[in-house]
Parts: structure tokens; C-alpha cells; sequence
């Protein structure tokens, strides 16, 4: 334990008896401002975010998160969760309150036999799927290997087999729950039918999930995999051929386009990387005698200027995901569904970016469809029957061009829905909610009324709140 103020000193104004007493009661570590592990536990994703909690709790177990919320209410302390800290918004963060952050609930324990996965809340979808596939198993993930199980599950968990088995929530199948009230539940579709329905897609308002089981699909190490980058001269044909592309793919393909730069790889040559490009990423787990025929249309869009494509570990996928967006670099993403791809939305994605105020901002277009939606369970996400994700990808380093970007990402939303499109993905909702908005009612919809009388069955006092939140009814 440490017993140094928080910025503003709200730690000193509580009796230091007191946070020894609940130090002692902990099985994990009691974290406070000059404790070594302070500045890394309140690092987060994006560079925007600085923010200085006065206490963080490295848990162990559930019970040490029933603690935690039991001394945040007797002093008076906003909470946030922090799985692996990577929502843009920097919600696993909360100023001069406390942070029950999951870092040391990694586990990730695989029954090969009954092809299922229990996973630790702190893990991420790298260390999860390492686990997974020696064994030729897998389970749907997040896009980029660092983002955390948790977080990313019970947005919707939207990667590289989306459309072969689904978003990450349609695979679970069971989740270890704290809710406000310290009571440790253990939540299924047959043991609380209502509140698993509000975990996969709001989740983040109901209680922290320290563990949850997956089901695992067969899943080979090695995959088919598209990376093939063309030059933005070609932008038009390639995304003409995109589109009628996506609509007689396989539900085995899942793809992504991307109005990008060429990353800075090390298999890349030098004087490509940072080139701007109309990227087409993706992974075919289907047979894979048809892996050619597959793929080799999206090859054969223009004349690329990269080709990565091939026989690819299914991990180098996330991987990539993560280097194109790594820790540290400043981000507001915003996201909008589509029920068609029309010659509006191709347009935005072709020019959207030529005024782009920094040279990583970029747009992308996940073809939906498939799997998606179809698990065993309802979920509360009401865009699951999208045929497009439309994403305005915002990312810059330089702090001076903040305002510039934050405004680039918003017009071009704005414009995105305009020619047609709603809600938002919770992982891309912007950095900033306006005035002029309501994220919660733009990303639950019509399952926004249904989600407030849970909320208010099961968290009265709005105390998960440091999210895309919820309001009980009063």
C-alpha cells in the first residue's frame, strides 16, 4: 500500500485507518499515487486521456472487486473499470475516484473436450487466442490482438471470423458478475435470462465482469488471409469491385476496407510505408482448397502496390490491427451501420480523407452480415442485422492538430449519416459526446427503454456510470 494524496488530495481528506484496513482485506494490490505501479496502472490507449484516479485496485478475484465497490460508496467515490483500457474515450479512467482495474485476472483456462473457454476479465484477445489455438480452437475476438476480452466481448467483439461464427457476444455462453450491490452472480441466458440479455452490448452499465466462457469453434493456427494495398488512384474501381464483392461473399470471409496508409512494417519496403492507400484486410476460414478462388478477386481489384496476401498465422491478423493503432497515439473514431452500401457512402470513403488534418486519420468499411446476431441468445446491440460498419478513423500525434482532428471525424460522422445510416458501435462513438447528443440512445436505440428498467432493477444509484451510460428510471 501507498499513502500519498491524489492530485487534488481527496485521499487525505479519509481516514488513513481506513485504506489500511481495506488494503488488509484485499487479496490484490491497493495502488495510490506514489505507489511505483501508479503511472503504468493509469496509462491508457489513447493519448488524450491523462487522468489521475486516487486509488486503483489491482484485484484478484471477485471479492476483491466487492470490496472495492463497498469502500467507493462509504467514501463517496466515482468508479470505472479498467479491463485493458483501450475505449478511446478513456472510460477505465475516472478523475480523483476508483479504478477497479483487472489487469491480474489473465487466465484463460481451455476444455478442448467441450470446446469451451474460460477467460479471465484482464486478459487480452492475443493472449486469449495464443491459448485457444494450440489446441485448433478459437473464439470471436476483437480486430487487433491488445484489445481486452471484457470490454471488447460486451460491446459486441466484431473481428476477423464475425461472419463464420458471429460477433464475441453471440459466443458466449456464461459470465462471473459483481453488480452494485457487491453480490457476486454467476449470469447465463438459463440462469437470468434479462440480465445476460443486457450484458452482451451495455454491459459495461450492469456490474464488472470478472470472468467469462466462450464457445470455441475449430479454428486452424494458419489461415487464408487477405493484405492487399492498392494506391489511392484506383480508389474508385476498388471500392466498385469491393462492394459487389461483399455481396456474394462466403460467411467464411470476413473482410475489412480501409481508406488507410500502408503500415510501418518490418516486411514492408521503406519507401512505402505511410503511403496512402485503399487497404483490403481479411480472413477466409473455410475450406481451404477454395481459398484461391476466394480471395483472388479482391486481388485483382487494380494494380496493388503491396500484396501481403496468403497463407497467414491467424494471430498476425490482430497483430496487425494493433501496430496500425499503437498505445500512445491520440484517437477519436466514430462509427455509424449501414443497410446498404451506396454510391454516396463509396464517394465519402474515396474522399473523405482529403482533408483529413493528419496523415493516419482514415475511413473503413467492415462488411457485416453473416453470423452476426445468430447465437443460441438475444443480445440488447439493435445493429446486428446491418449489412456495413461505416468507420471515421481519427488518429494523430501531434497535440496541436487535436481540435483540427476532433472536428474532421465529427463532420465526416455527420455526413455518414446523413446519406443514410444509424446507431454506433460502442467501441467508436468519438472522444467527446456534443451537446447536441446522446450516445447511449445512438448506440442501444430501441433497447435503450428495456436496458433502464434493468439498470434500474440492478444498479438504482447510476453507479457504473463512466460509460456509455444507462440511466435508471427515477
Amino acid at each position: 500500500m501507498s499513502g500519498d494524496a491524489s492530485p487534488n488530495g481527496s485521499i487525505n481528506e479519509r481516514p488513513a485507518a481506513d485504506a489500511e484496513t481495506f488494503d488488509e482485506r484485499l487479496g490484490g494490490d491497493l495502488i495510490l499515487p506514489d505507489h511505483e505501479a501508479y503511472e503504468d496502472a493509469r496509462n491508457v490507449w489513447n493519448g488524450l486521456v491523462d487522468r489521475h484516479p486516487a486509488v486503483i485496485v489491482r484485484v484478484r478475484h471477485a471479492d476483491d472487486v466487492a470490496a472495492s465497490l463497498e469502500f467507493a460508496a462509504k467514501h463517496g467515490l466515482e468508479l470505472s473499470i479498467r479491463g485493458n483500457a483501450h475505449h478511446q474515450t478513456g472510460s477505465a479512467l475516472v478523475e480523483d475516484g476508483l479504478v477497479v482495474d483487472l489487469a491480474d485476472l489473465t487466465a484463460v483456462d481451455v476444455d478442448s473436450d467441450a470446446r469451451r473457454a474460460t477467460v479471465g476479465a484482464g486478459a487480452t484477445a492475443g493472449a486469449a487466442l495464443e491459448r485457444t489455438l494450440e489446441h485448433g480452437l478459437a473464439f470471436p475476438t476483437g480486430s487487433a490482438s491488445v484489445v481486452g476480452i471484457s470490454g471488447s466481448t460486451l460491446a459486441g467483439g466484431l473481428g476477423w471470423m464475425r461472419r463464420k461464427h458471429g460477433a464475441g457476444f453471440d459466443a458466449l455462453r456464461e459470465v462471473e458478475l459483481v453488480t452494485a450491490d457487491g453480490t457476486v452472480r454467476t449470469v447465463s441466458p438459463d440462469s437470468d435470462p434479462d440480465l445476460f440479455w443486457a450484458i452482451c452490448g451495455a454491459g459495461a452499465n450492469f456490474g464488472v465482469v470478472t470472468e467469462l466462457t466462450f464457445e470455441l469453434y475449430e479454428t486452424s493456427p494458419v489461415v487464408p488471409a487477405l493484405g492487399v494495398f492498392y494506391p489511392l488512384d484506383d480508389a474508385e474501381a476498388v471500392l466498385e469491385g469491393f462492394r459487389e464483392l461483399t455481396t456474394t461473399a462466403p460467411d467464411a470471409l470476413s473482410t475489412m476496407l480501409l481508406n488507410t496508409h500502408v503500415p510501418p512494417l518490418p516486411d514492408v519496403p521503406e519507401d512505402l510505408q505511410g503511403k496512402p492507400s485503399i487497404a483490403i484486410m481479411g480472413a477466409y476460414l473455410g475450406d481451404s482448397d477454395d481459398a484461391p478462388q476466394v480471395l483472388e478477386p479482391y486481388r485483382s481489384l487494380g494494380d496493388p502496390i503491396l500484396d501481403m496476401s496468403g497463407e497467414m498465422p491467424y494471430m498476425a491478423l490482430h497483430e496487425l490491427g494493433a501496430e496500425m493503432f499503437p498505445d500512445g497515439h491520440l484517437y477519436s473514431q466514430r462509427s455509424v451501420f449501414l443497410d446498404e452500401l451506396t454510391d454516396e457512402h463509396l464517394e465519402l470513403v474515396r474522399t473523405g480523407t482529403d482533408d483529413a488534418p493528419s496523415p493516419l486519420d482514415g475511413i473503413g468499411l467492415w462488411p457485416m452480415g453473416g453470423a452476426i446476431g445468430d447465437g443460441d441468445h438475444d443480445t440488447a446491440a439493435p445493429w446486428t442485422d446491418k449489412e456495413y460498419l461505416l468507420i471515421i478513423e481519427g488518429q494523430w500525434v501531434d497535440p496541436e492538430t487535436t481540435d483540427q482532428n476532433l472536428e474532421w471525424v465529427r463532420r465526416r460522422e455527420r455526413e455518414a449519416r446523413d446519406i443514410g445510416g444509424e446507431y454506433a458501435y460502442p467501441g467508436y462513438v468519438g472522444y467527446e459526446q456534443q451537446d447536441d447528443e446522446d450516445w447511449a440512445k445512438l448506440v442501444y436505440g430501441e433497447s435503450y427503454d428495456r436496458l433502464a428498467e434493468l439498470k434500474t432493477r440492478y444498479d438504482p444509484d447510476n453507479r457504473f456510470r463512466t460509460n456509455i451510460n444507462v440511466v435508471p428510471r427515477t
